[in-house]
């Protein structure tokens, strides 16, 4: 099934559903555009690692103005406890945060939102993980969602050349990409290219993340180090 088929076979049981976003993501940018089209009530959730990123924001401003059955609300990325637990690049963060996993969180919303449905942009070719977990939803007979936690996977068979065919098709925002070398984009303190990205197109950005995980300054100390 295509997406949009996937996705119309979960509209036959609700006509509202919660979308899991990175906001300016490939997979993201795609799936914002879809499920508005599918369902009158869209709530995307972004799982922050760092607040108010002012690239992240200017995303979410475009789809605001673009889709106007979108709600946009914000937590807490799952990494970030396990960063405060471990103090990880400095990062102590401004409350005490709680054990939670991206199940969790999932729940957590539906539960507040009163949404039974939630949808990802997992697809096979992010790796083994994904590709043994759809393969799963094959062997029960509903491929590209599990009925039983009502979690929708809709671009679950397509590829990053798929993906990007249709954000050019549908004249959509194309997305951030801080390593053009890997597939997977994402706020991740840590990298490099990251860190790179920021400091180059958004200093702002780079200054704030600084100062939730002031030890990554550390990274590029040695990267610029290497590179002179």
């Amino acid at each position: 099934m295509t997406p949009l088929e996937i996705l119309n076979q979960i509209r036959h049981q609700t006509n509202q559903i919660v979308l899991f976003s990175s906001l300016n993501g490939k997979d993201s940018i795609l799936l914002t555009d879809m499920c508005s089209k599918v369902f009158d009530r869209v709530v995307s959730v972004y799982l922050y690692t760092v607040k108010d990123l002012s690239h992240i924001k200017a995303f979410k401003k475009v789809h605001q103005a673009r889709y106007q059955n979108i709600e946009f609300i914000e937590r807490p990325h799952f990494a970030l406890y396990g960063y405060q637990k471990n103090s990880y690049l400095g990062y102590r963060g401004h409350e005490k945060l709680k054990r939670r996993t991206l199940a969790q969180i999932a729940q957590d919303v539906k539960t507040e939102m009163g949404i039974e449905w939630a949808c990802f942009g997992f697809k096979r070719t992010d790796g083994l993980q994904r590709r043994l977990m759809m393969m799963g939803l094959d062997k029960v007979g509903t491929p590209g969602y599990n009925a039983k936690t009502k979690n929708v996977y809709p671009i679950e068979g397509w590829t990053n050349k798929h993906v990007l065919a249709y954000i050019d098709k549908m004249r959509l925002p194309r997305p951030t990409v801080y390593d053009p070398k890997h597939q997977s984009q994402g706020v991740s303190p840590a990298d490099i290219n990251f860190l790179l990205w920021c400091r180059k197109y958004s200093p702002g950005d780079y200054v704030k993340v600084l100062k939730e995980f002031p030890q990554a300054e550390s990274i590029m100390f040695e990267h610029d180090y290497q590179q002179a």
